[in-house]
Order: C-alpha cells, then structure tokens, then sequence
C-alpha cells in the first residue's frame, strides 16, 4: 500500500513538471521530435532534424526538414529529389529567410523562386548566420544568457548568468537550437530531449519561452 501511495506522489510530480514545462515554453511542432533546430532570420522558419517518434529510441536515420512555424507545417524545396538527398542534405541561412541548398540552390522561401548560383554575376558573400550555440548563449540586446531550457539576466561584468529568469523543471536534457533568440529578445528556442533509460536520450520536441 506504501508503494501505491509514493507511485501517486512521483505521477502528480511529474504531471506538474510537465504542465509547468508546456506553460511556460510550449512545443512549437505538433508530434515532430529532433535532435537539431536551426531559426530563419526572421524565425517564421526553422530546419530541423526529425526523427520518427514511433521508432524511437531505435531510429538512427533523421530526416532534414524545413518547417513553417507559423502554420508547423512542413515545406517542400521545389527541387528535383536527385540535386538533395536527404542522407547528405546540406542547408544554410542567409538574410531574408533566403536558403542555400547544397552549397549551389538559392530558395527564397517567400516568393517561391529558386535561383542557381552557378548563374549569378559574383560570388555568394558568407552568411552572417553561423551555426554555433555559446554556452552562455546572450540575447540581442545583451540583457539576457540562456543554456538550454534555462535564462538568466546577464552579469555585466562576466558577461555569464546572474540572476535566474526562467528555471524550467529539468528532468531531461536540453539544448538550445541555432539563432535561438529573436532578434527582440522576447523569445528563444531549445529542445526537449527525452529521458529513455539510465544515462539515455531520444529527441524530443522544439519549444519556444517568450519573456514577459
């Protein structure tokens, strides 16, 4: 009967866990796990490495995807399937939620329009947007430092954490996505990897925090 009542206690803990985690920083894809998500410019758009939750923990294969937070549907690079394989897939941010595919297709996801580089009358200058996540990841406006699923307020003499500013129940490991922060520093991006056993993680879902 002593069990019985410890089960009880340890399920509603870790129901509060969870409604707290879905409150204060709710998936941003519906039934979409990953294990990399890398923000558009403007984050209206995200790439992310997507696994199937049904074959979890087992899938080894992700699938790169392209996402349209606005609606959590997936887009299609209108490309013929020969010029990306998704096992090699390679894709890159540059300003104006533009895409480079392959180091060659220039995809303006606005308009539609697909552009060959091979075409244009000077090279392609580097893109601002790099793929690296700080450890103590800071917001645009210097105000703030994030590490996964946690913010703090920016010590700004360290340039580190200070005081704590969202302290999510941290039962799983997490991870902050590629160009987290909106350029307002109102919101950041990470993922929710899964717990599956001792020492053990499957991707899990992307969620945003929006900072009062």
């Amino acid at each position: 009967m002593r069990w019985y009542y410890v089960g009880i206690l340890l399920f509603g803990l870790v129901s509060g866990c969870t409604s707290e985690r879905d409150r204060v920083a709710p998936i941003v894809i519906p039934n979409v796990v990953a294990d990399l998500c890398v923000l558009s410019p403007s984050h209206r758009y995200v790439i992310a490495h997507t696994y199937n939750p049904d074959l979890l923990p087992n899938d080894d294969h992700p699938q790169i995807q392209l996402f349209d937070l606005t609606t959590t549907l997936a887009i299609t690079i209108p490309l013929a399937p020969e010029a990306y394989p998704d096992e090699r897939l390679s894709l890159t941010w540059y300003p104006d939620d533009v895409l480079l595919v392959e180091d060659r297709w220039l995809y303006d996801i606005h308009h539609n329009i697909i552009t060959d580089t091979t075409t244009l009358p000077k090279p392609l200058p580097p893109t601002p947007y790099q793929f690296d996540v700080p450890q103590w990841n800071p917001s645009p406006d210097g105000r703030y430092v994030a590490s996964g699923a946690k913010i703090w307020e920016r010590d700004p003499v360290t340039g580190g954490p200070g005081t704590i500013v969202i302290d999510l129940p941290n039962e799983s490991y997490t991870e902050g996505c590629y160009n987290a922060w909106s350029a307002d520093s109102r919101s950041y991006y990470f993922l929710d990897w899964e717990t599956v056993g001792p020492r053990q993680s499957a991707p899990g879902p992307i969620r945003k925090i929006t900072l009062p």
